[in-house]
């Protein structure tokens, strides 16, 4: 395997973990900010 090709395993799943983390926090820090 090429080092391209660990890079680019590696940034996928970081980018899956980032949007589960989006999906999960974001509705709770919206709601924050609309009734701040």
């Amino acid at each position: 395997m090429s080092k391209q090709q660990n890079a680019d395993r590696h940034s996928l799943a970081h980018t899956r973990w980032n949007c589960k983390y989006h999906i999960v926090f974001a509705p709770k820090y919206r709601r924050k900010v609309f009734y701040a």
